[in-house]
C-alpha cells in the first residue's frame, strides 16, 4: 500500500500544482471577450491536460514498478515506461494488459482491488496488481514483476522441506547405531557399527552439498560466465571420475569432436557432466565401457553420455530428473546415490539454454543425450 499511497500524493501534486500553476494566466485571459475567451479555456485546458500527462508520465518513468493512470472506465490508459514494456503482442503481455483493464473496471465499481497472476510458461511468470481510486472515475494501477521473488521463495521453501525430510532417514539411522554401540562390548561389531555410521555420516554430506549446489544453481545466471573451451570441461571431468571408474572396473573412453566454445559457467558444466558420468559408472557391472561422445553441429554440440548399465523403463524417463526421486530406491542407498544429480544436471543444462535427452530401457544401458548453444567465431 505504501507504493499506492506514494504514487497517488505524486499523482495529485502534479495534477494540483499544474492546474493552479496554470490558472492565473487562463483568468486573465477569459475578460477579453465572451467568444474568445470560451475558445481560449478549452484550448488552454487541452494544453493543461497534455503537459499534465507528459510531467506525470516523465515522473513515474522514474519508478521500479509498472504504473497505468486512467481517467474513466473506458478511457485511455497512460503507462509509464516499465508499463508500456508489458504491452504487446506477446501471450504475457496480452494477459496483463487485459488484467489491468478488467481491474480498472473493477476498481471504479467495487474500489480498491489487490491480484496475484500468474501467467504460464516456460518460464511461468507472476505479477502482483494493485489498484487505488483517484476520484469518481479516475484508477491507479501498479504492476509489480514477482517473479524472482516467487522463484526465490519457492527454492527457499524447497530447500528446507528436502534437506529435513532427507536427513531424516541418516539422522535416525545414526542415532540408532550409536545407542546399540553403547551396549556393545564385541571390538569386531564395534567396528562393523563405526563403519556405518561413517557411511551415514557421508551420505548426510553429500545430500546437503548437493542441495547446496542445486540451490545455488537454481537461482539462475551467475555473473562468471565466460567462453569456455569444452574439450578442457571433458577432461576435467574424465579426470576427477577416473578413480572411481577404477574401483568399478569400468573404462571411460571419449571419442568425437568437443573442440568448440560454449558461453558459460565452467563450474557448472563441469559438475553437470561429472554427474552423469558418475551416474553411468555406478549403475555400470564390472568391465564394462562408458562413452562420452561429442559432436558439433552448425548451431549447437552434443555430449552424449552412454552406458551399458542397468538401464531404465520408459515409464520414468521423465520423473528421474525430479528432485530425490530414485529407480531403484535400495541401489541408490547401497551405491551412496542422494538422488539430486540428475536434477542439478536439468538445471545446469537449463540455465546454459540447453536441453538433456535420454534413451534408455530397463536392462539395456542408457544415453543421456546434452545439447548446449555453441559460441562462433
Amino acid at each position: 500500500m505504501t507504493t499506492f499511497w506514494f504514487v497517488a500524493c505524486v499523482l495529485g501534486a502534479l495534477v494540483v500544482g499544474t492546474i493552479f500553476g496554470k490558472k492565473s494566466s487562463l483568468s486573465s485571459r477569459t475578460g477579453q471577450s465572451e467568444n474568445t475567451g470560451r475558445n481560449e479555456v478549452a484550448s488552454r485546458v487541452d494544453e493543461v491536460t497534455t503537459f499534465v500527462d507528459e510531467q506525470m508520465l516523465k515522473a513515474f518513468d522514474l519508478l521500479p514498478i509498472g504504473v497505468a493512470i486512467s481517467r474513466g472506465p473506458n478511457g485511455e490508459l497512460l503507462r509509464n515506461r516499465i508499463a508500456r514494456e508489458m504491452t504487446g503482442v506477446r501471450h504475457v503481455d496480452i494477459l496483463v494488459d487485459e488484467a489491468v483493464v478488467a481491474l480498472v473496471k473493477e476498481t471504479i465499481e467495487i474500489g480498491e482491488q489487490n491480484k496475484s497472476m500468474q501467467v504460464a510458461g516456460p518460464p511461468d511468470r507472476f505479477f502482483q496488481l494493485n489498484s487505488q481510486r483517484l476520484n469518481d472515475d479516475g484508477v491507479v494501477v501498479t504492476i509489480e514483476d514477482t517473479t524472482d521473488r516467487v522463484r526465490i521463495d519457492t527454492v527457499r521453501t524447497d530447500f528446507v522441506a528436502n534437506l529435513s525430510h532427507e536427513l531424516k532417514t541418516p539422522i535416525g539411522g545414526i542415532a540408532a547405531l550409536g545407542d546399540t554401540m553403547m551396549d556393545e562390548t564385541d571390538p569386531a561389531v564395534m567396528k562393523q557399527l563405526a563403519d556405518r555410521i561413517v557411511r551415514e555420516s557421508f551420505r548426510m554430506a553429500g545430500i546437503v552439498n548437493d542441495l547446496l549446489d542445486l540451490s545455488r544453481i537454481e537461482f539462475g545466471r551467475s555473473t562468471e560466465w565466460e567462453r569456455i573451451e569444452m574439450t578442457g570441461v571433458i577432461k576435467e571431468v574424465v579426470a576427477l571420475s577416473q578413480d572411481n571408474a577404477l574401483r568399478h572396473r569400468v573404462e571411460l573412453v571419449t571419442s568425437g569432436d568437443f573442440a568448440v566454445e560454449v558461453f558459460g559457467d565452467r563450474s557448472q558444466l563441469v559438475s553437470a557432466f561429472s554427474n552423469l558420468v558418475e551416474n553411468a559408472i555406478k549403475y555400470s557391472d564390472e568391465n564394462r565401457l562408458v562413452n562420452i561422445i561429442g559432436d558439433v553441429r552448425v548451431d549447437d554440440m552434443t555430449v552424449a553420455i552412454v552406458d551399458q548399465g542397468l538401464g531404465i523403463a520408459p515409464k520414468d524417463h521423465e520423473r528421474i530428473f525430479e528432485r530425490f526421486y530414485r529407480v531403484d530406491r535400495a541401489r541408490s542407498r547401497s551405491t551412496g546415490g542422494t538422488g539430486l544429480g540428475l536434477s542439478i544436471v536439468r538445471h545446469v543444462v537449463d540455465n546454459h539454454g540447453g536441453k538433456i535427452e535420454v534413451k534408455s530401457n530397463e536392462g539395456e544401458g542408457a544415453t543421456f543425450t546434452v545439447v548446449l548453444p555453441h559460441q562462433k567465431d
